[in-house]
């Protein structure tokens, strides 16, 4: 085995063994996903997002659309995205999630995706309806596997799968295995939501949003409901 291969390989066992016993390690959690960006699975993953058609007009641009500030949002109607954003994430006093680290001499085009799928991961629960819990963040690691196929998440459902396996499911939460499940379906029949201009229809209704994404049915089924 390759010596650095061998240290990649150990850092991740690191990652994943103190994921394993707490899910909620952001610390390692976020080591994990800054490491999995330099494989060539990562590499091969932010080829095929450039090439979608869908998203590669908004990387052509860097599109980067107004955020409205935290009472303008809230103060937009009852249902819309921007309000039912602002709920669930501003008013709960929740911060913003630190910026990925890239490594030196990342192309343009790969820093602006990661930049946004960082910066609107917090829309993508408001989106899916997953909340911010274990199970809806396994749920969404798995919906990112199928949109993003980004490595990291693939590895990170890996240890919430062992933590379960070791400590069972949360009290009062969706069992683990099918939260992954529900993200994993979700992923598959969504529109890329990494090609919306979501800066455009703040004030849209979420529902509508869901209908147009196509994920309304199975929204219905979600064990978050």
């Amino acid at each position: 085995m390759r010596p650095s291969l061998r240290r990649q390989l150990l850092h991740f066992a690191t990652d994943l063994a103190a994921l394993v016993e707490n899910p909620e390690d952001l610390h390692h959690g976020f080591d994990l996903l800054t490491r999995s960006y330099t494989t060539a699975a990562a590499d091969a993953a932010r080829a095929a997002l450039r090439s979608d058609p869908a998203i590669a007009p908004l990387v052509a641009e860097r599109y980067w659309g107004a955020w409205p500030s935290l009472e303008e949002l809230l103060a937009m109607p009852e249902g819309s995205l921007g309000q039912a954003y602002a709920s669930q994430f501003g008013a709960a006093g929740l911060g913003r999630l630190p910026e990925p680290e890239l490594t030196a001499g990342c192309r343009e085009d790969d820093a602006w995706l990661h930049l946004r799928v960082r910066h609107t991961h917090d829309l993508w629960h408001v989106v899916t309806g997953c909340p911010t819990t274990a199970a809806g963040e396994a749920a969404i690691n798995g919906f990112n596997v199928m949109q993003l196929r980004w490595p990291g998440a693939a590895m990170l459902i890996g240890a919430d799968l062992m933590h379960r396996c070791l400590k069972g499911t949360s009290p009062g939460e969706p069992d683990v295995g099918a939260a992954v499940a529900f993200g994993l379906q979700l992923g598959q029949a969504c529109e890329p939501l990494l090609a919306q201009r979501w800066e455009e229809g703040w004030e849209r209704p979420l529902s509508e949003w869901r209908e147009e994404l196509g994920l309304a049915a199975l929204l219905n089924q979600s064990p978050f409901r």
